[in-house]
């Protein structure tokens, strides 16, 4: 039975997403990623193609803030592969600011980002993963979605508000056949909201192991909700 995967990771033009569709690639599926930046995402590519070849490689640029540009980018994917059977919402920004430094443009922007763009995602790639008879939807979340931190107003509430999307998401959608399940990891070192890497910060690709473990599982078994801690508790 052929078990390979035709996947989406938007974000995936570096750190997490990019571990993603690298460890993707490894095990034997196909993967379409897509970014904003067309020089990152042509770098990517490159990148994925000289260690895997193109066959099982495509890409496009995407704005997942805009739906009219997450359903091309969608089609690109349904068009390149035939077949769309999971989607991983990796797309992803971050600062850290105290409230009343905030301005309206950033609040806006990281809603946008981080909320609305896991929406344009899943609604535009629906009709492909009812269609694919078992199919995976997996959001990259963060444990600043159940633990806050000072400066973290605009972050904390888009991945408090995307767990609870996730698992309300999961009721709507398993009569499809289609599992939900969201990743929170703790700080990983890809420098996002400016953070420094440190040396006992997560790495993208222990992120990586854990999404595409999850895929891995029986049809009859769905994870909702995982966390994964540094080994060394902050």
């Amino acid at each position: 039975m052929d078990t390979s995967r035709n996947a989406i990771v938007s974000g995936a033009t570096a750190g997490i997403g990019l571990a993603v569709a690298h460890e993707l690639l490894r095990r034997g599926h196909k993967v379409f990623i897509c970014g904003r930046d067309e020089g990152r995402l042509t770098a990517a590519l490159a990148g994925l193609a000289e260690e895997f070849g193109g066959e099982r490689i495509g890409g496009s640029t995407c704005d997942v803030r805009s739906l009219a540009s997450v359903e091309q980018m969608v089609a690109l994917a349904g068009a390149r592969f035939g077949r769309i059977d999971t989607l991983i919402n990796n797309a992803g920004m971050a600062f850290i600011s105290a409230f009343e430094d905030i301005t309206p443009d950033q609040w806006n922007s990281i809603i946008e980002t981080n909320l609305t763009g896991v929406f344009n995602c899943c609604r535009a790639a629906l009709p492909w993963l009812k269609k694919a008879g078992g199919a995976d939807i997996v959001n990259l979340g963060s444990r600043s979605g159940r633990y806050s931190f000072a400066g973290g107003t605009g972050y904390n509430t888009t991945k408090f508000g995307l767990q609870g999307f996730t698992e309300a998401l999961f009721l709507d959608l398993h009569q499809y056949g289609i599992r939900v399940s969201l990743v929170a990891p703790g700080t990983v070192a890809t420098g996002l909201g400016g953070t420094a890497a440190e040396d006992w910060h997560l790495l993208p690709q222990d992120v990586a192991k854990v999404v595409c473990d999850l895929m891995s599982a029986d049809r009859r078994a769905t994870v909702n909700w995982v966390e994964i801690r540094p080994s060394q508790p902050r």
